[in-house]
């Protein structure tokens, strides 16, 4: 079904793709943890318009690729006319540079403000790594070949067609319709270190967590009809479902 050629090219893509994505996952861990310390160091108007830059670049050119139009483009990134089937190893790929990038390349704009200590730390600590497994588990439940790009380029490197499952209400999806978006809000406010970068990049990427999925949404209406719309009745949109439901009896 493959050539040759295509068959090295989906192999070298899947490499790069993990290679950034492992690389992005370790920036993010660290410099989230530590306040995001470190990086070019540049005049505060200067670093303050850069940061804002690599806070928008990644919601919104992320966003764009998952349009038809951002479908289209990334068909026609992957050489050996196999762009189509690399789909989800070339967002993959796209969006792990991006991550990698926004942390690597931040300018800091400030001293730390407030660092937890003792108790507080180790509990801060504790919450920050449970976002981290919460991430992962989420990512499993949703389709860990789309999430990290290997479902285009292992089929292809196994001279397949790759194959798209059906939405599957598993996992935490059953608590929460958007469970990778709140895991990744919880990272952004659970580090111990506390700096005017670590403010502006949580506050401005979790009202993208709020909102993002909206999108997501009509997509998947479209795609999956009534079967999608009750589940959007019997879910909660982030906040997961035990904690909705802990809610409402205390109140």
């Amino acid at each position: 079904m493959y050539t040759r050629t295509q068959r090295s090219v989906a192999l070298l893509y899947g490499v790069a793709c993990h290679l950034a994505f492992a690389s992005a996952v370790g920036a993010m861990m660290w410099k989230l943890y530590t306040g995001l310390h470190g990086g070019p160091n540049l005049p505060l108007g200067a670093a303050l318009a850069w940061d804002i830059l690599l806070v928008l670049q990644f919601p919104l050119f992320h966003s764009l690729l998952l349009t038809d139009t951002g479908g289209r483009w990334m068909s026609r990134m992957t050489p050996a006319r196999i762009g189509t089937e690399l789909r989800t190893t070339t967002f993959a790929l796209i969006a792990s540079l991006q991550l990698l990038g926004t942390f690597l390349c931040w300018a800091p704009l400030g001293p730390v403000f407030g660092e937890l200590e003792g108790v507080l730390k180790i509990g801060s600590t504790a919450l920050y790594g449970c976002g981290w497994i919460l991430l992962m588990k989420s990512m499993s439940d949703a389709g860990l070949g789309i999430q990290m790009g290997y479902l285009g380029w292992l089929a292809v490197f196994r001279n397949r067609k790759p194959v798209y499952k059906d939405f599957e209400e598993k996992g935490t999806l059953k608590v929460t319709r958007h469970p990778m978006y709140f895991a990744y809000t919880l990272l952004l406010w659970t580090g111990p270190v506390w700096t005017p970068d670590h403010l502006l990049l949580a506050g401005c990427w979790t009202v993208y967590c709020l909102f993002a999925p909206l999108h997501k949404e009509s997509r998947y209406r479209k795609r999956y009809g009534d079967v999608f719309r009750a589940y959007q009745k019997r879910v909660p949109y982030l906040v997961p479902l035990f904690l909705t439901h802990r809610k409402t009896r205390h109140i």
